[in-house]
């Protein structure tokens, strides 16, 4: 067997919350398999998921899974995570590992309650109310604590983990409309500024301040409201900014409090607090990690979404 073109490296969900350091350190000095290769943890197992490839876009599976694991750039629902990348964060002493969670596609979710086109809900790889050929899907991230897996964070709060690691590049997603009740609208997001994160130790205790600049256009306008008036505009930034930061927030108490892994990697900023690597390596950073206070500050610049007021 020659691994010299593996795009994807497949590990199942039961295997990995056992722990695998020892299949990752054996892949990772073989000099055939490419730093570049695709972690994926599979909740069913990894020969369920192979089983069902069924390429629709291209005939060359390695091309195949290139091309559905790039599309975190325009859809925010997974994370790109490379095994050069999970082996560095499973050693780390500042950041946790995480990768990127498939399933195959049930058709018990196809009964589920839900609408197709907002996929702002809490899914997953496998659960999502779409029919397609290829039951193969991407969908959240898989969390780690050291080298076993630990849990695993819905489509949503990749979205969010992605806007505080500064790898969020667009997303479409859906709020709920300002000017109508029981009405949602959509809007197409982007990064104005790089997130800027803060770290203090406050009595021992971290205490993490995001501070996160957010472009968004209108996409849907299937009704008369004028976006050249400030205060319409004024409205859509303040319903985007009050929804970005709960769900922010919530993901970052997931991932603390629930979790107990830091993925987003603030043990980097942690770590300049301490005077010397002794001190750093005996604090114990992912206990008092578990402690940490947040404050999510949002700020939402928002376009008509026309051509001639584009943000």
């Amino acid at each position: 067997m020659n691994l010299s073109h593996c795009k994807a490296l497949i590990i199942s969900e039961e295997l990995a919350k056992e722990g695998i350091s020892e299949y990752i350190f054996t892949l990772a000095n073989n000099l055939e398999l490419r730093p570049n290769a695709h972690v994926l943890i599979s909740k069913c197992t990894a020969y369920e998921f192979l089983d069902e490839f069924k390429p629709s876009l291209e005939a060359v599976s390695a091309r195949y899974y290139e091309l559905i694991l790039n599309s975190t750039e325009y859809s925010g629902y997974t994370e790109n995570i490379l095994l050069y990348n999970f082996y560095e964060d499973i050693l780390s002493t500042t950041s946790q590992a995480n990768a990127i969670l498939v399933n195959v596609n049930s058709e018990e979710s196809h009964k589920t309650q839900g609408n197709p086109d907002n996929l702002n809900g809490s899914y997953i790889a496998g659960e999502t109310p779409i029919k397609a050929d290829n039951k193969n899907e991407a969908m959240g991230i898989a969390v780690f604590n050291g080298d076993k897996l630990v849990g695993e964070l819905n489509n949503l709060e990749t979205l969010c983990h992605l806007i505080v690691t500064n790898k969020f590049k667009s997303a479409s997603i859906t709020i709920e409309d300002p000017f109508r009740e029981n009405k949602n609208m959509s809007l197409a997001i982007r990064p104005y500024n790089k997130t800027k994160n803060k770290l203090e130790f406050k009595n021992g205790t971290p205490a993490i301040s995001c501070n996160i600049e957010i472009a968004a256009n209108v996409q849907t306008m299937d009704y008369n409201i004028d976006l050249t008036k400030k205060e319409n505009l004024k409205k859509i930034e303040e319903a985007l900014e009050k929804y970005l930061s709960i769900n922010i927030s919530e993901y970052l108490n997931k991932t603390s409090k629930d979790l107990n892994s830091d993925i987003a990697g603030f043990g980097k900023l942690a770590v300049s607090k301490y005077l010397t690597w002794s001190n750093w390596a005996n604090s114990n950073w992912l206990d008092n990690f578990n402690n940490s206070s947040f404050n999510v500050n949002v700020k939402v610049t928002v376009g008509s979404g026309y051509l001639y007021n584009k943000i």
